[in-house]
């Protein structure tokens, strides 16, 4: 047996397939012997950001959405933070997983404002993960971050360790759609919208992630749509809006590609006819709250039908 071999069997780091059955598993798990500190996080559909780039002063995230893991743990005594580290390297290497970020996260520096900006985008605080997780998040020493894609499933893992305590924070996501169907537009909130305010929101139009694509769960909504619109006179805008994240231009582009969606939608699978409909983006320029937190930036993202003043 090779010493690589040896050291995944001496810690015990176990991987296993991980399908929405097994909901409380986990493909990585701690280290052997490691002591839970806090009550684990685990939903079956949340985002999490991890680290692509961290060298120097660059810093480059991206996010995984689907079923998220996290917890923090108490390494066993007589044990140091580079056998934890190593011991992580060499299973998550035997497992197929390809190591993006490893790094050193020296106190004060560049990679440590931009790991807790992204830990603060992880939302640690409301996954339950108080005072005890400042050990590792307050003092992190180091960050490593993998990804690996079996089945047609992506996983990503990442591990903060303290710089200061035996803890360390486990955190991971397997790629999984979002409950589909779980909200859908009502024809009566639809009417009583415009007439009150002369626009609705269409919450039940879902996009891909990042894109102008709609989601085939959005099909009843879009019926629901244009029966309103077959039940009343005129024209109407669709008007595409954004969160403030990613960049303005990007965002005009995508609030106003999601909007002229719709109105093809409509157009060609509803038979609503086209010189009803005017789409535009707006992109960040009118949030309904702060973006400054994850409930105002999902308010944010949104489009909206709103009513034409008839000449």
């Amino acid at each position: 047996m090779s010493f690589k071999m040896i050291m995944i069997a001496a810690v015990f780091i176990v991987f296993e397939t991980w399908t929405a059955a097994a909901q409380e598993g986990t493909v990585v798990r701690p280290f052997a012997d490691s002591e839970q500190v806090n009550r684990p996080f685990a939903v079956d559909f949340d985002v999490l950001n991890y680290f692509t780039l961290l060298e120097g002063k660059a810093a480059e995230s991206a996010e995984i959405e689907g079923q998220v893991r996290s917890a923090l743990y108490a390494w066993p005594k007589g044990k140091a933070a580079i056998e934890i580290r190593r011991s992580f390297e060499r299973a998550l290497d035997e497992a197929g997983f390809e190591i993006l970020v490893n790094a050193e996260i020296p106190q004060f520096s560049n990679a440590e404002k931009a790991l807790n900006a992204l830990q603060e985008k992880n939302r640690l605080g409301e996954r339950g993960f108080g005072y005890a997780a400042q050990q590792v998040t307050v003092f992190p020493g180091h960050y490593l971050s993998a990804k690996r894609s079996r089945d047609g499933q992506e996983t990503v893992f990442a591990l903060t360790i303290s710089r200061n305590q035996p803890r360390y924070l486990m955190e991971e996501a397997t790629s999984a759609a979002m409950a589909e169907g779980s909200v859908e537009v009502s024809a009566e909130a639809l009417v009583g919208e415009i007439e009150e305010a002369g626009k609705a929101v269409l919450c039940g139009v879902q996009f891909d992630t990042g894109s102008a694509v709609i989601r085939p769960s959005s099909a009843g909504s879009l019926q629901t749509i244009a029966d309103v619109l077959n039940t009343r006179e005129g024209g109407f805008y669709i008007v595409g809006h954004t969160d403030d994240t990613g960049g303005f231009e990007m965002n005009m582009k995508l609030s106003e590609e999601r909007a002229a969606a719709i109105v093809k939608a409509l157009v060609e699978d509803h038979g609503i006819d086209a010189g009803r409909l005017r789409s535009g983006g707006v992109g960040p320029l009118v949030p309904l709250a702060s973006n400054g937190n994850d409930a105002g930036r999902q308010l944010n993202r949104r489009v909206e039908l709103v009513e034409q003043l008839q000449e």
